[in-house]
């Protein structure tokens, strides 16, 4: 047998940069050994034994000039010299296998990636449930702090490139999914431009499909099912936590609004532009995904929205399973309601109607926190969204703590391509000083 072909001597084998490494710690190692022996003999140098004497330099301390201090001196000397051979070794041995498996990180991010994974259990668990867009904010910021992320996304998408592969796959729509593995995936990288990829070619049937969704259909016709498929997507590119869909079956957003209609499909309600009475899922006896479940009943906070309240942020907690999870959970939950309205969804809404509209679904005493904006779009982008319907959400703030929430109110906006969004880093700061205070 060759050398390469055996799994234990094909580490011998030049170029692998492991050998002298390997070496590096096994000196380290034997001085550490040595050199205890010399301090020890050259202190309590009572050996009988004159090989051990003449080895650990006993007799030499009697023969140089203040060798009872020198010899010491020197033995300390070499110990430190043998704890930097053996850190460096260990560190630089983590590097050269790491790197050979994650080539496009660097070497710092390469030490924080090692150390991050063997201190999973000091992470507090946070899970966000919501949509694509909202959720997606919530994730870019959480996922540069050392945190267990866990994002429960809604599976109602019935338009794009999510709609088409739901109608001719018959596999759940996965879009707002791939949103979030982007948003976890590091900002520049290949797996977040990979995910986000779409085709432009009008004669081509992939036109409008993104690279992200077309993984996910076929991970999902591989593995059998849809939720194991976007997890395992998650691991093949090493995003900084986990995204999964709330239910693994397929299910029907529907809406009845105020003028009596029934309007079927998120994309198809969204599109109406009616006063939503009631909200509802078909089937209404679809089961949720196992794993989903696991995340809301270990976790230590749970964030619910920002995002669309009726198309987004509700279809989860619509499963009567995983409302009494989120409920019964004892985890600290925190609602973040939107920065403006939305025309047709959350007309004239306060940010108290939109809590109001959550805690009738959860039930009173259930959210403990809101993260309410009280800042104000500019004059310009304030004259765009009112043409389209939107106005900013009101911070009712008095309101919302009669309901025992607690409100932490601030700057949370951030104005960007001529539009208001929440600001990643700063509901990040806001949702970590809630968990830190968990004890």
């Amino acid at each position: 047998m060759k050398i390469s072909e055996h799994p234990l001597l094909r580490w011998a084998l030049p170029g692998t940069k492991i050998k002298r490494y390997i070496l590096a710690f096994s000196i380290g190692i034997i001085m550490i050994l040595y050199f205890s022996g010399v301090l020890y003999f050259s202190v309590y140098s009572y050996s009988r034994v004159r090989t051990a004497k003449i080895l650990f330099l006993v007799t030499l301390s009697n023969k140089i000039p203040f060798g009872k201090t020198v010899i010491p001196v020197i033995s300390i000397f070499g110990l430190f010299i043998a704890i930097v051979l053996i850190v460096l070794g260990i560190k630089e041995l983590i590097i050269s296998i790491s790197s050979a498996l994650v080539p496009e990180k660097s070497r710092k991010e390469i030490m924080n990636l090692v150390f991050e994974k063997r201190k999973e259990d000091l992470k507090k668990k946070i899970v966000v449930i919501g949509g694509g867009t909202g959720t997606s904010t919530v994730l870019r910021g959480l996922k540069k702090h050392f945190v267990k992320i866990s994002a429960i996304i809604t599976v109602a998408d019935s338009g794009g490139s999510s709609g088409r592969l739901r109608r001719e796959l018959g596999i759940l729509p996965p879009g707002d999914l791939r949103n979030c593995l982007a948003a976890l995936a590091d900002e520049h990288s290949e797996a977040a431009q990979l995910l986000n990829f779409r085709f432009r070619e009008k004669s081509s049937c992939l036109n409008g499909h993104s690279m992200g969704n077309l993984l996910i259909a076929a991970l999902t016709r591989m593995n059998g099912d849809f939720g194991d498929a976007v997890l395992k997507l998650g691991k093949m590119l090493a995003i900084n936590g986990e995204v999964m869909p709330f239910t693994n079956e397929d299910i029907t957003l529907c809406a009845e609004f105020e003028d009596g209609k029934i309007i079927e499909g998120e994309a198809e309600i969204t599109e109406y532009h009616g006063k939503i009475k009631k909200i509802y899922i078909k089937p209404d006896t679809a089961k949720p995904y196992i794993e989903a479940l696991k995340r809301i009943e270990s976790a230590d906070v749970i964030v619910i929205g920002p995002g669309s309240l009726y198309t987004s942020v509700l279809p989860p907690l619509l499963l009567p399973t995983i409302n009494d999870t989120v409920r019964r959970s004892k985890a600290t939950k925190i609602y973040i309601p939107n920065i403006m309205t939305e025309p047709g969804e959350t007309d004239q809404f306060s940010a108290y109607d939109h809590l109001k509209v959550v805690t009738d679904f959860l039930g009173s005493e259930v959210i403990k926190y809101a993260l309410v904006n009280n800042s104000t779009p500019g004059k310009y982008l304030l004259e765009k969204y009112k043409e389209s319907g939107s106005i900013p959400v009101e911070p009712d703030i008095s309101k919302i703590e009669a309901l025992g929430v607690k409100c932490i109110v601030r700057n949370f906006a951030t104005e960007r391509g001529g539009t208001i969004r929440h600001d990643p880093e700063k509901l990040a700061k806001a949702i970590i000083e809630i968990a830190k205070e968990i004890v």
